[in-house]
């Protein structure tokens, strides 16, 4: 018979070293998504014997969080299982916050699907409209397809500090972060608010190399920011505030004016200066400018004359789509990061109480 890592069998197992198995089968699945792996193909990839492995994935199983499945045929003998994420492992939930409405986007943590929504905004009236949409993110359907709802980011034009507090200046005063955060506690779930120019900047991250130093123009209706990522961080600053650069201060012949309200001829010549020298300073390796098309196009022009030729410029027509896809890889990373520090703990026992945030239910 095989042995586990370290020479122990898995029934014998120190519980930590079994919890950390646990970890490290989940953790692979999580980062290799769309990559179907069969049991020795797991063992090998982690360092474990096959033994553990097998051990650890049936514990998985039971518990729904992974499940088994024919792989592809190999000549005449039986096609070895592959080890998938549970179809109802969870779900994650991205909303965009704007004057009108709030767009939302349910995605599944391990499949590709994904669900989009809106619902509008009277005068005044967004906070309702935001619960409204967690109502519907929450509903799992007639069938319960997909597994409880995990985590939810909120893209807002504010500024938001490392505690996740909303900032000034907010271009949604109206909104009630407090009475959100507190309905959200009601229902369990995790629940958090982010700058949309750093979702934006957060959802181009993957499509670059690790490490990089990239700034995101964001310009809505709500206003004028910026997402940083230095080394592949996101920066906020000490009060949250980095990147709002609709309020920079620009000459002008009646004094010192924010960016944002100047006319627009001059505010696309500053922006593009603001631009330019910023990507001296920080050293940037790209420049990504969510925009409009046409704008988009006449900032490229002036950029052209003034940005340092080592800084690649990338676009992105669709501010909003960005921050909803930003909003949902970051609710995602919460819902992994959750989801793994809940396999530290030991399944419950018959009978003990059973959190919704650390198993999946299945109706």
């Amino acid at each position: 018979m095989g042995q586990a890592q370290g020479g122990q069998l898995q029934g014998s197992q120190p519980q930590s070293l079994r919890r950390q198995n646990r970890q490290q089968v989940v953790a692979q699945l999580f980062s290799g998504q769309g990559q179907r792996w069969t049991r020795p193909e797991l063992a090998q990839c982690l360092g474990l014997s096959k033994v553990t492995v097998n051990a650890v994935v049936q514990e998985l199983a039971e518990r729904r969080l992974v499940e088994l499945g024919p792989g592809p045929a190999q000549g005449m003998g039986r096609a070895p299982q592959v080890v998938t994420l549970h179809p109802d492992l969870g779900q994650v939930l991205g909303l965009d916050a704007q004057p009108g409405g709030v767009r939302l986007r349910r995605q599944s943590l391990a499949r590709q699907d994904v669900t989009d929504g809106f619902v509008p905004a009277r005068r005044g009236a967004l906070s309702g409209a935001l619960l409204a949409a967690l109502e519907r993110g929450r509903d799992p359907g007639p069938e319960g397809q997909g597994g409880p709802l995990r985590s939810v980011v909120i893209a807002v034009p504010a500024p938001v500090d490392a505690q996740g507090r909303l900032g000034e200046p907010n271009a949604l005063p109206e909104l009630d972060a407090p009475a959100l955060q507190a309905q959200a506690r009601r229902w369990g779930l995790d629940l958090s608010f982010e700058n949309d120019a750093n979702l934006v900047a957060l959802a181009a991250r993957p499509l670059l190399p690790e490490r990089c130093h990239l700034a995101a123009l964001v310009e809505r209706e709500t206003g004028t920011g910026l997402g940083l990522l230095l080394a592949g961080e996101l920066y906020r600053g000490g009060r949250g505030r980095a990147g709002e650069l609709g309020r920079a201060p620009w000459p002008s012949p009646s004094g010192a004016r924010p960016l944002e309200h100047l006319p627009e001829a001059e505010r696309l010549r500053a922006t593009a200066y603001l631009l330019a020298g910023l990507g001296q300073a920080l050293d940037l390796d790209h420049l990504l400018l969510a925009l409009p098309p046409e704008r988009s196009e006449a900032l490229r022009a002036v950029l052209a004359q003034l940005l340092d030729p080592g800084v690649t410029l990338l676009t992105e027509p669709d501010p909003a789509g960005a921050a909803l896809a930003g909003a949902c890889l970051l609710a995602g990373e919460r819902a992994r990061r959750a989801l793994l520090g809940s396999l530290g703990a030991d399944p419950p026992q018959s009978g003990e109480p059973q959190s919704d945030h650390e198993e999946p239910h299945v109706a």
